[in-house]
């Protein structure tokens, strides 16, 4: 009984939609202090490094106890994980044991007789997404949701390779895979003949002096260990199974300081592995692509090296810009939210009183011209409505609506992120096509032929209805809460998305084929929600407020 939403999520250059209320160039520690003043539970350390001079802080309540160091907590950072599995194939390759174009069925048992496609996807294919293989195998046991990969074995993973036959030949364009990447990382101890904690420990964290970045924590690295939260609730730490190379790893804001000064000196024993590592190798979207597991923009002129993380109680965040030699990390003991979007205000400026731009009158009913649904990849997708109002609003799959203001030509912008969106138009004059342009990037979409879907967006007041826990499982709870005119929908160890009124009382996802439906008692009260997804419709009564 959960909502089946997709695994831990790139970092999508226009994350900042619909995100913040008011981005500004605010100092990283103030930016996120709104957002710790959101949670219930947890909060931030953060780390920033420029030119070697460093500084750390704590913002809400992330530290284990009283009196220790922001810089000495130890986090989970979930996908940052997969930058150390790059480099560690990198080390692989430039020790010439493999290439990046071997095929994944050079290193795995004889006896699997896989499909010839998945025999053919290679360890390159692996680091960057493009393999084809899904975001996660079919086969994990989901009796603990709140610790899914724990007894995903290696015989696991084999019997999946064994018997998945996908439609079409690798490479295929991007789709993050957590799946493959812990198949890397799996190949790699097969290469190597050892664990990939000892590889991790012989290779990038014992030369260079990270003693607190392991994935096994010692009796006195617990004490030191920040509890992970689900929103208000504690919950357990995860563990990766056979998939460890896809987000196992625990580290510090100092660890990771550290590291990333490492990957910017040219003289440091990871450098030469680094070197191959950020080469971008395919495009995810738009502008922003990727090398060996590490992600790469092109941000106001600045190259950037990035990499998000995200497990069940803790998210992540990791970069590097090296004309700046600037690192910066931050670490969240809570699953709440993401952390990029709250970073928009710190990379992205908003603009000044005197910059803003003039809205040019339309008539509601040429606005139909440009409603309907857009895909940047199969996966990613822009969906314009007109709202009861006649007004044009837009979001990006797993974001909330923003409305948008119309500047001629087919062109608009969401001021609040400085963000355009320029629409085409075919030889026939049917809009076909729209383009975001934010933060120095374009991202292309085409519209689809689906149509664009009916949306309600009820008073903040009316969804002050919905608010409230809805218990779906002993250990599993809905956590319902309105931001303005959008209500989000948070599942115990996953984050909080929105969802969108359809019609009285239903709200449906847009990350995955389900719905919200809310039950009300004679009184007229929201009393329960059901949740509908793959033809099953498990109920959750609504938990009582017993606050005072």
């Amino acid at each position: 009984m959960k909502v089946s939403l997709p695994g831990l999520a790139l970092a999508l250059i226009v994350s900042s939609l619909g995100a913040m209320a008011e981005p500004s160039v605010a100092p990283l520690t103030v930016t996120l202090q709104r957002a710790a003043a959101e949670m219930k539970a947890g909060g931030f350390v953060t780390g920033e490094s420029v030119a070697e001079k460093v500084q750390y802080a704590a913002i809400g309540a992330p530290l284990p106890r009283e009196g220790l160091a922001p810089e000495k907590v130890i986090f989970e950072i979930g996908s940052i994980s997969k930058v150390f599995t790059g480099l560690l194939l990198a080390q692989t390759v430039i020790e010439g044991k493999a290439a990046l174009t071997d095929p994944i069925s050079k290193f795995l048992p004889p006896g699997l007789n896989l499909d010839p496609k998945v025999a053919r996807i290679t360890l390159e294919q692996l680091a960057t997404h493009t393999s084809g293989l899904p975001r996660l195998p079919d086969n994990l046991d989901a009796t603990d949701a709140l610790d899914p990969y724990a007894n995903f074995t290696t015989d696991r993973l084999e019997e999946f390779l064994h018997r998945y036959h996908p439609v079409a030949s690798p490479p295929q364009s991007v789709a993050y895979s957590n799946l493959g990447a812990g198949l890397l990382g799996h190949l790699l101890e097969r290469i190597h003949g050892r664990p990939y904690a000892t590889l991790l420990a012989e290779r990038i964290t014992g030369p260079l002096g990270l003693s607190d970045t392991v994935i096994t924590l010692s009796p006195a690295q617990q004490t030191r260990f920040a509890t992970p939260y689900s929103g208000g609730r504690p919950v357990k730490p995860w563990q990766m199974g056979a998939l460890q190379g896809a987000g196992a790893i625990r580290s510090t804001a100092a660890d990771l300081i550290k590291f990333g000064q490492a990957l910017l000196t040219p003289n440091s024993p990871i450098y030469p592995a680094w070197a191959l590592v950020r080469q971008t190798r395919a495009t995810i979207v738009g502008e922003q692509k990727i090398g060996l597991a590490v992600l790469v923009e092109n941000r106001n002129g600045e190259t950037m090296y990035f990499h998000d993380g995200g497990t069940g109680g803790f998210r992540s965040y990791f970069e590097l810009a090296p004309a700046t030699r600037r690192v910066t990390v931050v670490l969240l003991n809570n699953d709440s939210l993401q952390i990029a979007p709250y970073l928009a205000g710190k990379l992205t400026p908003k603009p000044a009183a005197g910059d803003a731009v003039e809205e040019v009158p339309i008539e509601a009913t040429k606005l139909a011209d440009y409603t309907g649904v857009y895909a940047i990849t199969d996966s990613q997708r822009f969906t314009v409505i007109q709202d009861e109002t006649g007004r044009l609003r837009i979001r990006l799959t797993g974001q909330p609506f923003g409305a948008v203001v119309y500047l001629g030509s087919d062109r608009f912008t969401l001021q609040r992120v400085a963000a355009e969106f320029q629409f085409s138009r075919a030889a026939s004059g049917q809009v076909d096509t729209l383009t975001l342009s934010q933060r120095g990037h374009k991202v292309p979409a085409r519209r689809t032929a689906e149509p664009a879907p009916t949306v309600i967006f009820p008073e903040p007041k009316k969804l002050l209805e919905y608010s409230g826990t809805y218990q779906l499982s002993p250990n599993v709870v809905f956590e319902i809460a309105p931001r303005g005119y959008q209500l989000f929908a948070k599942i115990t160890g996953q984050v909080a998305v929105p969802v969108f009124c359809d019609r009285p009382d239903h709200f449906v996802y847009d990350v995955v084929a389900a719905a919200l439906t809310f039950e009300r008692n004679e009184a007229g009260t929201v009393s329960a929600v059901v949740l509908d997804q793959e033809g099953l419709s498990p109920r959750a009564p609504r938990v009582p407020d017993t606050r005072k």
